[in-house]
């Protein structure tokens, strides 16, 4: 464990030129800390002004992308972290808490900032004091007079693309080499950071693995019949586990001397999903042996159901390992495995392939769906209308009160070419759609969106840049989401809100490099209404911005065609909308993206505020963020005030965190920690603890049955 890390990653040149910056803060003292490629800012005060300059990245224990030294004996962060101290063997010798202090004596140490959006390292040669306070952590290095600061960028890019035929056992061999970009083969690959992103797939005449991967011999086998509709389930296991995947009568996993079957659970993908989950968990539980020692929750849960000396676990080989997880019956450890991020649907058709290295890297769990299936799911008539949800009114009513300016009829099928249908549940945050239609209540994927996210290019201007555009005079009350947008202080955003623009101005607002696009207004066949007519964005030569919400009636082929012309990703609608409804959406998306809240995740919270979500769906790649959250991962906090306040989070994922990501509630008196994708105990507060945690967090509360904002919280309903 305490063996030097390989400094390859970081010494690849990156392709695009872009490394994390350390920056002179231009508005206090202090740095700015930048990854433009993930569009993450984090800051660091100083009592005075200081000016970073360039180092060898040598001094840090974990690899680092770029390393600065600014001369200072103190640092403030500016909300709460985790910060781990570790000696220059990268043991970990203190971490800090919620309460108190901490501190070391004098000597070598590298300081990981938890929560940073990126991976945040402080080398140091002295002693170290770490006092936490109310919203923030100082760091005092005493006689210290210059420190040195690490990052590496979260991003990942594959290492090489591996070229396979439409022949199912070229397809295996290819799925085979995902392992490839496994940093680790310990459990602590279940840390997304030691995972990179799985190589590409490209279709071609004769199965190509370049040379440049090497795919680890971890002993696993995974065997299934050479057919697609088996294939595809198992990509993210066998990345997971860097599997060796073959043809084979029934569909087994090997490990270690021992045969596990992947039907037992009485159906191929279930069970798939299950040794994932399983595999996954017993992990992250392991891992806690290995360089965070931490008090985690879900191993607090397993060691009370199962009898494992996790110490002697943790130095086993991966396949050692897998079989004794799966000797475990699952029943038993059930109630520990975090809520999944991601379910999807997809259709085994050769062409679709390639989305399976974004999908593994995502760790989803695949399910198949053929024609058939999707024709027996079908929405009565395409779409489900405003009127099916809210009663029946007069055509007049409907007219004043929708976001459309169609006829209404009655009968009327909806303007899409595609077939509209309904996805078989999951009990995952996310669920997502690979084919031809239109899915409700799931995004729709397309391997154009992730494969631009690869090759996003990065602004030269570090700010967030949100557009809000208003083109109706009626929905103007909509218009204050451009004052939500932007609240956090820490983070450098440029927005700019727009009235009744022209075709010409709105082809040029959808040309810029911006990072969100708030639409409101309407939409029709014709394409986005102006203020001098219909702008079509199927006729665009070019989209700049990266996400987007078009909150208008029917918007999916327009949102459709500007993720085809450019976006990465965008939420978009498959009916009519009533307007008070829409407004009140239009406000909670801005908020959970001011947040750090996904597309994916918005919208799993608005299913849970109103059945309305049912008319939006996600049009390219859902994991596309505004900003990221300052926890890491962004979180929804139940409250319930039966005779006692009481607040229970729970964590979503995000683009960078996962359900491997470990979180820290901020609740004075506790310590332990959580996997992302897990709701925590229930904390009892006091009145006075409950609005002092309202006013300084901006978070969503679930109460009694509905979901406010924290600032917008009617605190006088709990008097």
């Amino acid at each position: 464990m305490t063996e030097k890390w390989s400094k390859e990653e970081s010494e690849q040149a990156r392709e695009d030129g872009a490394y994390p910056q350390v920056r002179a803060h231009p508005l206090f003292d202090g740095v700015q800390i930048i990854d433009p490629i993930e569009g993450s800012q984090f800051t660091l005060l100083t009592p005075t002004s200081v000016e970073p300059t360039a180092i060898d990245l040598d001094e840090f224990y974990f690899p680092v992308d770029t390393a600065a030294t600014i001369c200072t004996n103190e640092l403030e962060t500016p909300y709460l972290v985790d910060i781990w101290i570790r000696d220059a063997e990268g043991e970990l010798v203190a971490q800090s808490t919620d309460e108190g202090s901490i501190s070391v004596p004098p000597g070598e140490y590298n300081l990981e900032v938890s929560s940073a959006q990126m991976k945040l390292y402080i080398a140091v040669n002295g002693r170290v004091q770490v006092a936490t306070g109310e919203d923030r952590v100082r760091l005092d290095f005493g006689e210290t007079e210059c420190i040195s600061i690490g990052v590496r960028s979260l991003h990942e890019q594959p290492a090489a693309t591996i070229t396979t035929t439409d022949d199912p056992e070229d397809l295996m061999a290819a799925i085979s080499a995902f392992g490839s970009a496994l940093k680790t083969t310990s459990c602590e690959r279940s840390f997304p950071t030691l995972r990179g992103h799985p190589p590409l797939l490209e279709r071609g005449t004769e199965l190509d693995i370049p040379d440049v991967l090497d795919v680890p011999e971890t002993g696993i086998r995974i065997e299934v019949p050479p057919e697609r509709e088996y294939i595809y389930p198992i990509a993210s296991l066998a990345y997971y586990l860097g599997a060796t995947v073959v043809p084979g009568d029934r569909p087994r996993l090997h490990a270690d001397g021992e045969t596990f079957s992947l039907t037992a659970d009485g159906d191929f993908e279930s069970t798939v999903a299950r040794v994932l989950e399983q595999v996954f968990l017993m992990d992250c539980v392991t891992r806690t042996e290995g360089y965070y020692t931490v008090d985690l929750h879900e191993r607090n849960v397993v060691e009370d159901a199962v009898d494992l000396d996790f110490e002697a676990l943790y130095e086993r080989s991966t396949a050692e390992q897998v079989r004794t997880y799966l000797s475990i019956p699952f029943e038993d450890v059930t109630d520990a495995v975090p809520r999944w991020k991601l379910t999807a649907d997809v259709v085994p058709d050769p062409e679709h392939a390639e989305t399976l290295p974004f999908l593994a890297n995502d760790l989803a769990k695949i399910r198949t769906l053929s024609d058939a299936e999707i024709r027996s799911r079908s929405v009565h008539e395409g779409l489900a209308t405003v009127e099916d949800f809210f009663g029946r009114g007069s055509k007049s009513a409907r007219s004043a009160l929708t976001r459309s300016t169609r006829t209404y009829r009655s009968d009327s099928s909806g303007p899409f070419e595609e077939h509209v249908f309904r996805p078989p549940e999951s009990d995952s945050i996310e669920q997502a759609y690979v084919g031809e239609g239109v899915p409700i209540r799931a995004s729709k994927l397309s391997v154009e969106a992730f494969n631009r996210r690869l090759r996003y290019q990065p602004s030269e201007d570090a700010r967030t840049e949100v557009i809000v555009v208003s083109n109706e005079e009626e929905m103007a009350d909509e218009s204050v989401v451009s004052e939500i947008y932007g609240t956090r202080e820490w983070i450098d955003f440029d927005i700019t809100i727009r009235h009744e623009l022209t075709t010409d101005e709105m082809r040029d607002v959808l040309a810029t490099d911006a990072d969100f696009f708030h639409y409101i207004g309407h939409v029709d066949e014709e394409g986005i209404r102006c203020s001098d007519g219909w702008l079509d964005t199927r006729t665009l030569d070019e989209v700049g911005v990266s996400a987007f919400l078009l909150n208008a009636c029917k918007s999916y082929e327009q949102g459709r065609a500007l993720v085809e012309k450019g976006a990465i990703g965008g939420i978009v609608t498959v009916a009519d909308l009533l307007n008070k409804t829409a407004t009140k959406l239009g406000r909670t998306i801005a908020f959970l993206s001011d947040a750090g809240f996904s597309l994916s995740t918005s919208l799993e919270l608005l299913e849970r505020q109103s059945i309305v979500s049912n008319h939006y769906l996600i049009v390219g790649d859902g994991n596309m963020q505004v900003v990221e959250s300052q926890t890491g991962s962004p979180y929804l906090a139940k409250l319930e005030d039966d005779n006692e306040f009481k607040i229970q989070y729970e964590f979503y994922p995000s683009r960078n965190y996962g359900p491997e990501t470990l979180v820290t509630p901020r609740v004075k008196g506790y310590t332990t920690r959580y996997l992302t994708g897990n709701r925590t105990r229930w904390y009892q507060l006091s009145m006075n603890s409950l609005e002092d945690f309202i006013q300084k967090h901006g978070f969503p509360i679930e109460y009694n049955g509905s979901i406010y904002w924290s600032e917008d919280f009617p605190m006088e309903r709990l008097d």
